[in-house]
């Protein structure tokens, strides 16, 4: 096997590509997300200190709450997006290049 005709391969290319910019979409809406939410706890900690609709959870419990959820479904979708797509790609070319 040569590596070199592997690191050549446009579908190896393809799969390198897309990997990347799936992992580097979602790690980059989570820290803003994160970032998002922190930079509202010290600008604004009055609004994020509110009642929501008059209850006793604050609008920042809820967020905090949103951001946990969003972790949660961008690994959901993380793991749907690499067994459709790239996993397939994947075990084609390990075939390919045993």
């Amino acid at each position: 096997m040569h590596y070199s005709e592997l690191l050549d391969d446009p579908d190896f290319q393809r799969l390198l590509s897309r990997r990347s910019r799936l992992r580097w979409s979602l790690s980059t809406l989570l820290i803003a997300a994160y970032l998002s939410y922190g930079l509202a706890g010290i600008y604004s900690p009055g609004i994020l200190a509110r009642p929501f609709l008059g209850s006793a959870i604050t609008w920042s419990l809820l967020l905090g709450y949103g951001i946990i959820l969003l972790g949660i479904a961008c690994s959901i979708f993380y793991v749907w997006q690499v067994n459709r797509i790239i996993a397939p790609l994947q075990q084609r070319l390990a075939r390919e290049y045993r």
